[in-house]
């Protein structure tokens, strides 16, 4: 492991059961790297893992990170649950094809996530492409704050610990109030940017003090 894997595995270790997450790539760039290091520590630390897979994104990033070389046979190991879309990427435990109705979309959800709940595991949940909802043109003010419902509901619950990849730079000013919503009940926030080769994690709120306002560059 080198220095910039220990620097952000430690920034992992230091998060908590129970917490939600908010990771944010504030650039245009991809979070292949991002997840398959998620991914890999998870694993090591003998979490049972959950990608919640938001409009085929589990696919795209699977996809970018076998082509710049990276070994991707453990995303193929992880649990999934699909929201929209057609390609099954991971094992697959859950679908949910209707996503213009906050009711279903949120029941059909519950019902798969619930039973991994039911593990004796410890449980990371790690949501791809939940901005690709929030920018949809059938996803209307009603549905945003169902779904924001729906993630409070697990903020607190130390079976598991979630963790949201979200690009905000891709999502119109004109829906920063998401972003809002987003950050009010996270209980950490993390910024993501690169400049020149340097990537900066800065962490922008946190329920562990020592973490609140930390920059790591790698």
């Amino acid at each position: 492991m080198d220095v910039a894997d220990t620097l952000i595995t430690s920034l992992w270790e230091s998060l908590k059961m129970g917490e939600l997450v908010v990771i944010e790539r504030t650039d245009s760039r991809d979070q292949y790297f991002g997840l398959y290091q998620l991914l890999t520590w998870g694993e090591s630390k003998g979490y049972k893992i959950i990608v919640v897979d938001v409009f085929d994104s589990f696919h795209l990033i699977k996809a970018k990170a076998r082509l710049t070389g990276i070994n991707t046979e453990i995303f193929d190991r992880v649990a999934a649950i699909k929201i929209g879309g057609k390609i099954r990427t991971g094992r697959v435990v859950g679908t949910v094809e209707e996503v213009s109705e906050p009711a279903i979309l949120i029941k059909k959800f519950k019902e798969a996530y619930e039973k991994a709940l039911t593990s004796d595991e410890p449980i990371l949940t790690i949501v791809l492409g939940l901005e690709k909802l929030f920018i949809a043109s059938e996803f209307s003010s009603k549905n945003v704050q169902a779904i924001i419902r729906l993630m409070s509901k697990y903020v607190g619950d130390e079976r598991r610990l979630g963790i949201h990849l979200v690009k905000t730079s891709i999502i119109d000013p004109s829906k920063q109030s998401v972003i809002n919503l987003l950050e009010d009940i996270a209980t950490t926030v993390i910024r993501v940017s690169k400049k020149d080769k340097i990537t900066e994690f800065h962490v922008v709120k946190s329920v562990n003090r020592r973490l609140e306002g930390m920059t790591v560059r790698v």
